[in-house]
């Protein structure tokens, strides 16, 4: 398996190839394992656990059907488990929870790409002109709601800033114009994992 690491604004994971490719097996056993069955888990000894892969660290497991239709995006954006067990959970959530989609049937697995999201540390900016859409992801805060883009969500769509901004509120449930009064935000950047298809 030959997993590239594309790294957003010039931030990378720091994995070594072998830990790459351990982190991505495990993310495509943990889809197919909790597809046919969501009450298995995964033999843990068959993988290579390094101090790396040990480490807390935030991230995000994205699935695609073919023509880049989303089919489960699901992650945190602190650290809250070892960065192998947050695939393996994030990939779970993905498949089966995130609330805008129905649970990833086994027939679709052949046809899902599959893309690991290591998150940098959040950091707050004071002015938006400090967001670069494609380099940055970006986290709003306002009125008690939160909402997060990673970064390739603006460069596969083409926004702009102001129209990155714009979708972010809406989805956050608040008015497309909100961010411009009494919004907090932070940036981050991304190391992105992938292959071909989970069937590669």
């Amino acid at each position: 398996m030959h997993i590239i690491e594309k790294s957003q604004g010039g931030w990378e994971s720091g994995l070594i190839p072998s830990e790459r490719i351990c982190l991505f097996q495990i993310a495509l056993d943990t889809l197919s394992a909790c597809v046919r069955d969501p009450r298995q888990d995964l033999s843990w000894d068959r993988y290579e656990r390094t101090a790396a892969l040990q480490e807390e660290r935030a991230c995000f497991v994205t699935l695609h059907l073919p023509g880049g239709m989303l089919r489960g995006c699901i992650g945190t954006l602190e650290p809250v488990a070892p960065l192998y067990r947050s695939v393996h959970d994030n990939t779970v959530s993905a498949a089966l929870h995130d609330p805008r989609f129905t649970p990833v049937q086994m027939e679709e697995i052949p046809h899902i790409k599959l893309t690991i999201s290591i998150l940098s540390p959040a950091q707050p900016i004071e002015d938006i002109v400090d967001f670069v859409p494609g380099r940055h992801g970006i986290i709003l805060e306002k009125q008690g709601r939160r909402a997060v883009f990673l970064p390739e969500v603006a460069a596969e769509q083409g926004w702009t800033r102001g129209e990155t901004l714009g979708a972010l509120c809406q989805k956050a449930g608040l008015p497309e114009q909100a961010w411009q009064t009494d919004a907090l935000f932070a940036i981050f950047h991304t190391a992105i994992l992938s292959n071909s298809s989970v069937g590669n």
